[in-house]
């Protein structure tokens, strides 16, 4: 069995640990002192019971907010926690990272990798260790306690790629113990970035139903009220935006559509619209699912940390974002914070002033 630090304490981190805890793991469970109180149920207890698609108890052998004690021994940490963490983590990793360690971002939002290595290179490790990036969470899921998650649905595959790019194999073979046969490798981190598919559904349906968010305070179904089939044409021209994107960085993307049936079946679903409006991974659960105000994740992790990095490599590349645009600046503006300054940059991943074929370069051989 396989040793892993698990960084975070939200629901993928605790349905992460859990889940491999069951499977007989070593799994050390950390999230900084401040959250210990998301920590201390689960450490009493040992660990966190499970309900959905997996069930019963699954220990967790270490539970903990000493960074230190938590990735010990250990040269395979994923970190789970939103985009927002990912510059802090780093920060707190530098003093640690060493030759052949593996960080995996689950997942890395847009150029959440790059991010990573440009702010561990800052702190001056200069380390070959390898930065992983997943397109997505290999859950769905929620923490529906303070020591139970309830895992909602697991994709079987899951797009994977490495900093530097040429290792990725190599560091799927040895994540593979944890998760058999769920990383696909693919060409780069280009194209996990791009295919961070929470980019494409959270902005547009959070704030194309905002009328309806801050009357109820969320009190509907996000997928199977919410997104409408205007709302989904709006999804959809994101995803055209998207993929002329990674078109244009040599990377040919699935389509939302696609990507969806993947995840979660349903090739008879054909439209976003069809799909979403009745997914029951998504839905259709009796219970309020939307976002309770406009500060939801949806909003103050998708926009900064996904469409501005999308719309700025955009422009290097010369491909118009028209939707996207407008998405960022309605989000800046009805939470009176202007997100192209404040969110992920490219001077923030170490692009500012490449053109295309810099960028390839970057993911390709790191910083």
């Amino acid at each position: 069995m396989g040793k892993v630090a698990i960084l975070g304490s939200g629901n993928a981190a605790c349905s992460y640990s859990a889940y491999l805890g069951k499977r007989g793991h070593e799994v050390h469970l950390w999230d900084q002192p401040c959250f210990w109180e998301n920590l201390a149920p689960i450490k009493e207890k040992g660990g966190m019971d499970m309900i959905g698609v997996d069930t019963g108890f699954g220990p967790i052998s270490l539970v903990t907010s000493d960074l230190e004690e938590a990735i010990k021994d250990i040269d395979i940490i994923m970190v789970v926690v939103p985009s927002f963490g990912h510059k802090t983590f780093a920060e707190l990793l530098a003093p640690y990272l060493k030759d052949d360690m593996i960080v995996v971002l689950n997942p890395g939002a847009v150029f959440g990798g790059l991010e990573f290595l440009n702010t561990v290179r800052k702190c001056g490790n200069k380390a070959k260790f390898i930065v992983g990036e997943l397109a997505s969470n290999i859950f769905a899921c929620r923490r529906s306690g303070p020591t139970q998650v309830n895992i909602q649905g697991k994709k079987e595959t899951i797009e994977t790629a490495a900093i530097p790019a040429s290792r990725v194999n190599e560091m799927i073979a040895r994540l593979d113990q944890f998760f058999p046969g769920t990383y696909v490798p693919v060409k780069n981190a280009i194209a996990t970035s791009l295919g961070y598919n929470n980019l494409i559904i959270h902005p547009a349906g959070t704030l194309l139903n905002m009328g309806r968010i801050e009357n109820t305070e969320g009190k509907f179904d996000f997928y199977w009220e919410g997104l409408t089939p205007g709302v989904c044409k709006n999804i959809e021209a994101v995803d055209r935006e998207r993929i002329a994107v990674g078109r244009a960085l040599g990377i040919e993307l699935e389509s939302f559509i696609e990507i969806s049936q993947k995840y979660y079946g349903h090739p008879e679903r054909k439209t976003v619209y069809d799909f979403f409006s009745r997914s029951e991974v998504h839905g259709g659960w009796g219970t309020y699912t939307a976002p309770p105000h406009m500060h939801t994740r949806y909003v103050t992790e998708d926009v900064p940390f996904a469409l501005v990095p999308l719309s700025a490599v955009a422009k290097l590349v010369g491909v118009e974002t028209p939707t996207i645009d407008g998405l960022i600046a309605i989000a800046s503006n009805c939470n009176d914070e202007d997100y192209k300054t404040t969110g992920r940059t490219l001077d923030k991943v170490g692009l500012a002033g490449l053109d295309a074929k810099g960028i390839l370069e970057v993911f390709e051989k790191g910083l």
